[in-house]
């Protein structure tokens, strides 16, 4: 039986990467490497996230996309997102990992010049980078920052961070690009980020409301503006498809994966699952 506990990334890399490590203001750097050749991890992302893959692959789940990165590729992933993540090759992994808060976030979205991102793009949270030689260099440098620390690595590492940006707005993806940052990582509503770290807690609306800063009425009307629906529907769809993918997957049995996804009995779970997916959650088991 698995006892799969998400972790909140920043917090994970900063206990046990903090020799490989550099925090600016807003920014963390961490260089991030595995030598296991098969491990599975789920982390909650709570800041936006730039990752650069050094070396090996990993598979990883977002929402119900899977997607393998492997060395001479990156990715961008909104924060407010949880991921799953899986190595089986024996090949050593090794990447950058670059988290940034929405302040940092701003800055670097006004950076980009004469910026037209009227088109509209559904984004999943997930953007794919494809590393020019310009791109290799500027990840080399940042891997230089976290070996070196040099005097003003925490300087260089916001200058390091813009370049990227304005190569990647310059680039063939340029466009695309812009519209994934504009839509997914600019200007998130801390309700999003909340509700995304907080929604298997078995909370009433009122205990999310008050963790959330807000009144229950305020709570509620800016929920929907969010979200286009109510605390609970949004809640007990969430906590479904979280549940789904881990009995899916084998990473959890079906009593613990309601237990751990804010279901408060093993009937309650398996009715809704029912209600939702037109099957019993068994039938996922094979």
């Amino acid at each position: 039986m698995s006892s799969l506990v998400p972790l909140v990334a920043t917090d994970y890399i900063q206990s046990n990467f903090k020799e490989h490590t550099i925090t600016a203001n807003g920014i963390i750097l961490a260089k991030y490497f595995s030598v296991t050749d098969h491990y599975r991890s789920e982390a909650f992302v709570n800041q936006h996230l730039l990752n650069i893959v050094l070396k090996g692959e990993k598979h990883l789940h977002i929402k119900s996309v899977d997607i393998v990165v492997r060395a001479g590729e990156a990715f961008f992933l909104a924060r407010g997102e949880y991921i799953m993540s899986e190595m089986t090759a024996e090949d050593e992994y090794a990447c950058l990992l670059i988290f940034f808060d929405d302040t940092v976030a701003l800055n670097l979205f006004r950076s980009i010049p004469t910026l037209d991102v009227t088109k509209n793009m559904k984004s999943d949270g997930f953007f794919r980078v494809k590393l020019t030689d310009s791109l290799q260099a500027a990840g080399e440098a940042l891997l230089r920052l976290t070996e070196e620390k040099p005097k003003f690595a925490d300087e260089l590492l916001i200058l390091k961070l813009q370049e990227i940006i304005l190569l990647l707005a310059s680039s063939d993806q340029g466009e695309e690009f812009s519209t994934y940052f504009k839509s997914s990582m600019f200007g998130k509503a801390d309700l999003a980020l909340f509700m995304n770290e907080n929604f298997t807690q078995t909370w009433s609306l009122s205990e999310f409301a008050q963790r959330s800063g807000r009144s229950l009425s305020a709570f509620k009307s800016d929920f929907f503006k969010l979200y286009a629906t109510t605390p609970m529907e949004w809640l007990w769809g969430k906590r479904l498809e979280k549940a789904k993918f881990l009995i899916e997957n084998g990473w959890s049995d079906i009593g613990e994966a309601a237990y751990n996804c804010g279901f408060k009995s093993h009937s309650h779970f398996t009715r809704m699952f029912k209600e939702r997916y037109a099957q019993l959650p068994k039938k996922l088991q094979g």
